[in-house]
């Protein structure tokens, strides 16, 4: 069972929520928020994989991304270098 635990700031809580909830959106920036609520909650990994249909390597990324840039960075859908 293995947990990949991050800490939302309680403005970015609310705003994956909300995203969440209303639907607005891109269906993509809906899912990395959805992802990022449950690594929050600190489910288990295959869970998270298995109920949203990320792989291993997607949730590692969305991790760094949201660590690294913040809530906006880890949300937009920019391409990554090759």
């Amino acid at each position: 069972m293995e947990r990949l635990k991050i800490t939302l700031t309680n403005t970015d809580y609310r705003q994956c929520l909300a995203l969440c909830l209303k639907g607005n959106g891109h269906a993509s920036t809906i899912n990395r928020a959805q992802v990022l609520l449950a690594l929050h909650d600190g489910l288990d990994i295959s869970e998270v994989m298995r109920v949203l249909r990320v792989k291993r390597t997607r949730l590692w990324r969305l991790r760094k991304q949201y660590l690294q840039g913040g809530l906006n960075d880890a949300l937009s859908d920019r391409r990554r270098r090759s």
